[in-house]
């Protein structure tokens, strides 16, 4: 579980509000990087129907949590199937491991953050 001693920044707002921007702005003022906490973002190929941050609008600003499932072969039920708990599991990894390098962490997330809920 993350620590409550570093800090942790969470940016929640509708769809096409700007969040992503905020966030970018955010990291690049405090030395951040940004978690997606965003259920859809996670698969591959699926950037323009999720409307992930393009490398232009991140502005050299790591995103993490994006663009790693394969969205084909995780439908299988023959195959793993990545859940909420991977998902807890690997962010909060990734927020501990940001922490120990002096960054401030944050996404941007809708409204109804389910795997935000999670960590």
């Amino acid at each position: 579980m993350p620590s409550r001693n570093n800090p942790l920044v969470v940016v929640i707002g509708c769809t096409g509000t700007g969040k992503s921007d905020l966030g970018v702005a955010i990291a690049k003022k405090f030395n951040g990087e940004v978690i997606s906490c965003d259920s859809l973002q996670i698969y591959k190929g699926m950037d323009i129907a999720t409307n992930k941050i393009t490398p232009e609008e991140a502005q050299g600003v790591a995103h993490h949590c994006m663009s790693f499932v394969d969205p084909v072969s995780s439908s299988s039920f023959t195959s793993p199937q990545f859940t909420v708990h991977d998902f807890r599991e690997m962010a909060v990894n990734k927020i501990n491991e940001l922490h120990k390098c002096g960054k401030l962490v944050g996404r941007p997330t809708t409204p109804k953050p389910f795997y935000l809920k999670t960590i």
